[in-house]
Formats: C-alpha cells, structure tokens, sequence
C-alpha cells in the first residue's frame, strides 16, 4: 500500500470495510484469523486502487501475508507429529510397511 500510497480511507472505501479495522489489520504483527469476506474485499480493493494507478496486476492472498511456522513439535525424519500435545501418525502403519520385500526406505 505504501509504494502506491494508498490511504486507509481509500481502502476503507474500496473494500467497505470501516477505516478503523483498516487499520487495525496494518497495525498488527500477527493475525489470526480473518474472514474470507474481509480477505477477498481487501484484495478486490488492493487491485482496483492500483488497476486506478496504472498497474494491472491482480492482488492475492499471498501478497497480504507472510507465513511464520508455528512451530508445531515434528521431527520429518519421523512418521508422526505432535499436534494440541498427541501425537498423530502421518503415514498410517500399514501404508508404511512395504510388504513387497523388494526395497525398504529407512
């Protein structure tokens, strides 16, 4: 938004969303959670106020967001993870075991 100088008024009114959650969304470090409405209007209105600037890309999700790993307890070497404090298979048991006898992946 800044590269473009767009205001939260503007996005405010772009994206029908009230200018304080405007900027309450750009003043957080972390969000977690958000409605597919507000993502979708604050994408629609990101790409309209730059298409009125002379740039025509279309603004996603994925431009809003940086993503942080949670840090959930998983070690990839193992067939399971810890999630809420249990511990859940990945692979279930018997699609691991290869019974063909030909290879086994250690």
């Amino acid at each position: 938004m800044a590269e473009k100088r767009i205001s939260n008024k503007e996005l405010a009114e772009l994206s029908y969303i009230h200018p304080t959650s405007i900027s309450k969304l750009k003043n957080l470090d972390e969000i977690e959670q958000i409605s597919g409405r507000v993502l979708n209007n604050l994408c629609s209105a990101l790409t309209k106020a730059y298409y009125f600037r002379g740039d025509e890309r279309i603004i996603t999700p994925s431009d809003l967001f940086d993503y942080t790993f949670d840090g959930l307890d998983w070690n990839p070497s193992e067939n399971n993870i810890q999630v809420d404090g249990k511990e859940k298979d990945i692979i279930p048991d018997d699609e691991s075991d290869d019974s063909s006898g030909d290879a086994t992946v250690a």
